[in-house]
């Protein structure tokens, strides 16, 4: 899904494969690996910052150098060297005991890019890249927030993801909802990196992975314009 000059997408890592819907639910299977590709279309750089099932994913914020991608496979957070895997809701060993049906955020890719004010004096800088700000309190370090661990969960205040019982899907190809663990090991490393200041205003992407029948997967994708709405939940299954 494109909005601007940013693009966010779920990428099938190691085979299988996923399909956007126009809604923004992104449809998988149990067991998927996948990265989240994050594109900077635009002539700054500019920095994510991403949240999964309402936890971040990104530490102090990922940067992005101007036209390039980067495809995040893994939480930056040190120590979690995990690739991202789809679980479907009712996993206790991944969501603890409620199995992340109390979870309104289950599923949810939120991503949100602040590029930084055009400047003259841009060095040249290494490639990927953990955000630092120069002034410390100009964009605070979020709180160590990993997926699957739920005591520690960082969200933002100014976004309340709608009630689910306003929010039942009836899309048939959606079998359940789904979250993000971890598996396996992924070898990715990010560089620390300043820039100046950065815009105020926030471009905002959302995707939320479900579960997805195995025949509305094989179909092909239909792209549509970009909807920055909330892509609903699906109800939580008793």
């Amino acid at each position: 899904m494109r909005n601007g000059d940013f693009t966010v997408e779920v990428i099938p890592h190691g085979g299988g494969r996923v399909r956007e819907l126009d809604s923004g639910h992104v449809l998988s299977r149990p067991g998927q690996v996948y990265r989240i590709r994050l594109r900077n279309h635009g002539p700054l750089y500019a920095v994510a910052h991403v949240e999964l099932d309402g936890h971040s994913i990104t530490a102090g914020g990922l940067v992005l150098k101007p036209t390039s991608a980067t495809e995040l496979e893994r939480p930056v957070n040190e120590g979690e060297n995990g690739r991202f895997v789809v679980v479907s809701e009712g996993n206790e060993d991944t969501f603890g005991p409620d199995g992340g049906r109390d979870n309104d955020a289950l599923g949810l890719i939120d991503a949100r890019f602040r590029r930084e004010l055009p400047r003259h004096d841009r060095p040249l800088q290494p490639p990927p890249t953990l955000y630092s700000p120069r002034e410390p309190d100009e964009f605070p370090i979020p709180r160590r927030a990993l997926p699957g661990v739920y005591t520690a969960a960082h969200r933002i205040e100014s976004f309340r993801v709608p009630p689910r019982f306003i929010d039942a899907v009836t899309e048939p190809s959606i079998e359940r909802a789904a979250g993000t663990g971890l598996i396996g090991h992924s070898d990715q490393q990010f560089v620390p990196i300043q820039l100046g200041r950065l815009e105020d205003e926030e471009t905002v992407i959302r995707l939320r992975l479900v579960i997805g029948s195995p025949a509305a997967i094989a179909e092909e994708p239909v792209r549509s314009p970009a909807e920055h709405s909330v892509p609903a939940r699906p109800l939580a299954r008793p």
